[in-house]
This record gives structure tokens, sequence and C-alpha cells, in this order.
């Protein structure tokens, strides 16, 4: 079995501007950009979840719909993508003014429709590629020794401020987030579910602190540190 420490570094990233009228999409499922401030106009775009947007125009054209029982009230507005191209008409009840960060429920079984299709990339690496926008290129790349066409350990980062690590070479690292600890062991226990290997089975071990196998055997081992600013979240699958 393949070797690898994943570190993920969650933090609350906003962006200041003079003059500027900054919201996020707040959507897990993305937010509709349209053509024109009407819920029958064309579509036109779509927003990922933490996306940061310039509000261009607020048109006073009010609307109230329901999303998963809840009535949510709002207004049309004009935006501009920051860091995209994106522009047109959305909702704004799904802008939020500050760059909040909440982990998305993963979809288990799209998640293993990619990873089957796509073995060699880390599931949280597809986790984060289907929800959120990256922010740029891959760096800090290294290769293997043997093989320098093969990378071994890289970092990626995503919005509304994510960075993915994958390190595979040498190189340790760690992972710190700040979520609430029951959404975040119930997001380890979804990822777990789909590296899940045949009967295995982990359990939340020494206070919730550990998520492993239950006996001492090959695996995926997740674990949870506390400082006092952030929580560490550090996974290792192997023997």
């Amino acid at each position: 079995m393949n070797k690898s420490l994943i570190s993920l570094f969650f933090f609350i990233t906003t962006i200041s501007g003079i003059a500027q009228d900054i919201s996020y999409v707040n959507a897990e499922n993305g937010l509709i950009v349209r053509e024109k401030p009407d819920t029958k106009s064309k579509k036109i775009g779509k927003l990922l979840y933490g996306a940061a947007v310039k509000i261009i125009k607020k048109t006073n054209i009010y609307l109230d719909i329901k999303d998963d029982g809840k009535n949510i009230s709002g207004e049309w507005f004009l935006i501009e993508e920051l860091d995209g191209t994106q522009n047109g008409y959305v909702f704004s009840g799904f802008l939020v003014k500050e760059g909040i960060f909440s982990l998305i429920e993963p979809n288990v079984s799209q998640l293993k429709e990619l990873h089957k299709s796509d073995q060699g990339t880390e599931v949280i690496y597809h986790f984060l590629s289907s929800n959120y926008k990256k922010s740029g290129k891959k760096y800090n790349v290294k290769h293997y020794d043997w093989n320098e066409s093969e990378i071994c350990s890289f970092s990626e980062d995503f919005k509304p401020g994510i960075t993915f690590e994958l390190f595979e070479c040498k190189e340790a690292g760690g992972a710190t987030i700040k979520v609430n600890r029951k959404n975040l062991m119930k997001w380890i226990e979804k990822i777990y579910e789909v590296n899940k290997m045949g009967v295995d089975q982990n359990v939340w071990k020494d206070n919730n602190s550990k998520f492993e196998p239950k006996e001492a055997a090959a695996g995926c081992y997740y674990k949870i540190k506390e400082t006092e600013s952030n929580t560490i979240v550090d996974l290792y699958c192997g023997c």
C-alpha cells in the first residue's frame, strides 16, 4: 500500500479594497448567475461556494424563495466575480459579507465514482476540486528522486481560504482547520467511507481525537489536534 500524509489548512480570508462592496457566496451547491434580474431569465454562469464577488448594483427588485424548507429573502444584485470572468445578476439571499468557512458535506457516491475513474488522485483532492474554486496553480511541487516526471509533493489553494498539501516524499506536515468539532467528525467519516477498504471499520478513540482502525492494521488514520487558535487534522494512509 502506498503511504501518504495529507495536510489541509482551512482559514478565514477576507478581501478589502477602497470603495468596493465585496460579498461571498454562501450557497453550498453554488449560486446561479442570470442575464437579467428574474428567475426566468437565462442562466449564464454559476459561482462556486465561497467565491468573492463585487457588488456593482443593487436593483431593489426583491423576492423570497424557499430552500430546504426555509424562507430566504433578498434582492437581485448585479455582480462581478473577483479573480474570475463571470458577471451578471444573482440572488442576494445567498451572499454574506464575511468569508466564513464551513465544510460542505461530501457526496460519497459522487466521490466514489471520481475515485474509481482516477485512483491516482487523493479523495480529499477530488472533494475540494468538485466543491471549491481553485485560487491558482500548484506550488511547492516536488518530484520523486527516482522519477522526476512524477510529483510526490505539492500545495494548492482553494477558495475561501483552503490549502491542500500532499506529502509522499520525505517531508512532513500538518493541517489546521477552524470548524465545529462535530461537523468535522462527520466530514472525516464521510471522506473515510470513500477510502474504506473491504470490511475494515474505523472507530473514534482518545476522546474523539483519533479516527482509525479498531485494531492496529493497514488503513487510513485521521488525527485531530487542538491548539490555542486552530484545530489540526492529519490524515495518514498506509501500513
